[in-house]
């Protein structure tokens, strides 16, 4: 029996409350999201029109991911975004607009921005100060910046915030909750088989708080960073780095000194440049396109290219790998093995395919999912056809699997990375049972009939078999990774053990081949091809019906994606659990997952 079928059980009550929500909401919801259908065509798709001087008016809206999936209606009860802005729309309208000359500024408006990971902050950014470059304003604007939507508005010529505002530098974090004690007092036993000393993803279901060993590994991480933030920041508002490490670690203090005002003290401390209400802020818009009557722009979703199929010559093929690796077919969101495999047997079977590039946004999942989707592009490989891989916010432990034996890795210097180690964890509840009176028994002819009963605990002779297969799951990785990256199995097992690593740290470890983002691993996959003419094409698969449809609707009623008291009063943090450990579905119950994945670090 899986941990998901395990711990399933154990909150079956809230499961079964959710589901039963989300179905009736669905339904709920069905009619109107027809209604907003009918709108939309009604209302015509034609092209907006742009004049001379007018700005792209750039909203980040929602989470920024690199595949929008479907929306799930009740996603916000676990503090996720309900809405998301992909990558590459943002990078694809930037890069479009320096070259438009109809387009003379951007406006970046950061107010909606939610989840980003740190790599995908920094593409951007590049993105930003190549349009600066290139002649053209940037001014940013937002009523309050906290820390991911000041990094992106410190690229602006002008920042804009609102005489109420405040700019909240935190630093980072990576915080967890332990369930260990509340396991105890119900006596549950977990059974945990692991290889790697940072394997730390069990630790929330054994103890009460962090190891040493995931606290010193953890810091470091954070510590990383914060480092490279403070570094790009105060670059481009030309301060002191310990200006900045000031502004966060003694606001407090520093708050005294303007009586509380925040905006005052960002303006003060050379962090924002204008301090504008609405109305001042409507006005300066409009001069910034030319001072007519209104705002000349463009928006992000008026602007980005439609992709389209290739038209001539050879393509690369660029796949999306996002989300938790699970067996089977999967929708977006998680990284199907049958799915993906699928995706990747018609890449290798079509002849206008000349590279392909594997993007990838995974923190792990099921090793024999993982495995199943590494040897299906080491099949690519051996039909001639170069598979580069990219890895974008994080593409650790399974993710990395994955990525082991491809011909090139690249990675941005803040990607989390690494993590090689697997575990099994397995929890029982025969001592919860006998506390209450409740006893197993019967008979069986060998010591593995039953041997992962739930209610009857794990013999010695399962708990060996399992922690070998975990030793051996390790060995392979390990090994792959070795002839993945050319490196002898005892470098790697130094720099393994579960360990997670930044891309800048990783190039040093060999554990990838180069720094850079996904247009950089596309040239080089073209490169590699040797594609003197080819096009990108974006294979994934596609959204069903339904979840276009929700994904309009809700898109369209305008929930704001930033809200947090869902996170804190309805339980998000164990909503969150519970999606991940019921996704997990591995057949051998071994599992290669990242602990310090994107949702734990703050």
């Amino acid at each position: 029996m899986s941990i998901a079928s395990v711990v399933g059980k154990l909150f079956s009550g809230v499961s079964r409350a959710f589901a039963f929500a989300r179905v009736t909401l669905a339904n709920l919801l069905v009619v109107l999201v027809v209604l907003v259908v009918i709108m939309i065509f009604a209302s015509g798709t034609g092209r907006v029109e742009i004049t001379q001087g007018s700005a792209l008016l750039l909203e980040t809206d929602g989470a920024i991911v690199e595949q929008v999936g479907g929306q799930d209606p009740l996603a916000f009860l676990g503090g996720a975004s309900i809405r998301e802005t992909a990558l590459k729309d943002i990078l694809s309208a930037i890069d479009k607009a320096l070259a438009d000359d109809l387009v003379e500024a951007l406006v970046l408006d950061t107010s909606s921005l939610g989840y980003v990971a740190p790599a995908q902050l920094e593409v951007i950014g590049d993105a930003l100060e190549s349009f600066r470059a290139g002649g053209k304003t940037i001014l940013a604007k937002s009523d309050f910046y906290d820390r991911d939507q000041y990094y992106l508005a410190s690229f602006a010529d002008e920042i804009a915030m609102h005489p109420l505002g405040e700019v909240a530098l935190t630093g980072y974090g990576a915080y967890r909750t332990y369930y260990g004690g509340l396991l105890d007092r119900l006596k549950v036993n977990i059974h945990v088989f692991r290889v790697g000393t940072y394997k730390a993803f069990v630790e929330p279901y054994t103890r009460t708080g962090m190891s040493e060993a995931a606290r010193q590994a953890n810091q470091a991480m954070v510590d990383r960073l914060w480092g490279s933030f403070v570094e790009r920041v105060a670059q481009n508002r030309n301060l002191e780095g310990a200006e900045l490490v000031a502004y966060a670690n003694q606001y407090d203090e520093l708050l005294r000194g303007t009586r509380g005002d925040t905006a005052r003290l960002a303006l003060e401390y050379g962090l924002v440049d204008h301090l504008l209400d609405a109305e001042a802020l409507s006005s300066r818009l409009k001069d910034l396109t030319g001072g007519t009557d209104t705002f000349a722009h463009v928006t992000l979703g008026d602007y980005v290219d439609v992709d389209l199929p290739p038209l001539f010559g050879k393509s690369v093929a660029v796949v999306p790998l996002s989300g938790t690796i699970v067996m089977g077919d999967a929708p977006r969101g998680f990284i199907g093995a049958g799915t993906v495999a699928g995706l990747l047997k018609d890449i290798r079977e079509d002849r206008q395919v000349g590279a392909v590039v594997l993007r990838i946004d995974s923190g792990g999942g099921s090793a024999f999912a993982a495995e199943m989707i590494r040897a299906e592009v080491a099949r690519i490989q051996n039909s001639g056809t170069p598979v580069v891989v990219s890895m974008a916010g994080t593409a650790a432990s399974g993710g990395y699997w994955i990525a082991a034996t491809a011909d090139e890795i690249w990675a941005a210097p803040t990607t989390l990375t690494g993590s090689i180690g697997i575990f099994a964890i397995v929890p029982t509840f025969e001592e919860t049972l006998g506390h209450i009176g409740v006893n197993r028994d019967g008979v069986a002819t060998g010591p593995f009939v039953g041997a992962l009963d739930p209610m009857a605990g794990i013999g010695e002779a399962m708990a060996r078999t399992l922690q070998s297969s975990v030793e051996y799951g390790y060995r392979r990785f390990v090994d792959l990774v070795a002839e993945g990256r050319s490196l002898a199995p005892e470098d790697v097992e130094a720099i393994a053990q579960g360990r997670v690593w930044l891309g800048v740290e990783a190039k040093e470890h060999g554990l990838i081949d180069k720094l850079g983002h996904l247009d950089d691993a596309v040239a080089s996959a073209a490169a590699l091809a040797s594609l003197d003419r080819y096009q990108v094409r974006y294979v994934q698969e596609p959204l069903s019906t339904q979840e276009l449809l929700m994904r309009q609707f809700l898109d369209g009623i305008g929930i704001e994606p930033t809200t947090r008291w869902p996170r804190r009063a309805l339980g998000g943090a164990l909503v969150r659990e519970l999606g991940l450990l019921g996704s997990l579905n591995d057949p051998r119950h071994l599992y290669a997952l990242c602990e310090a994945c994107p949702t734990a670090t703050y």
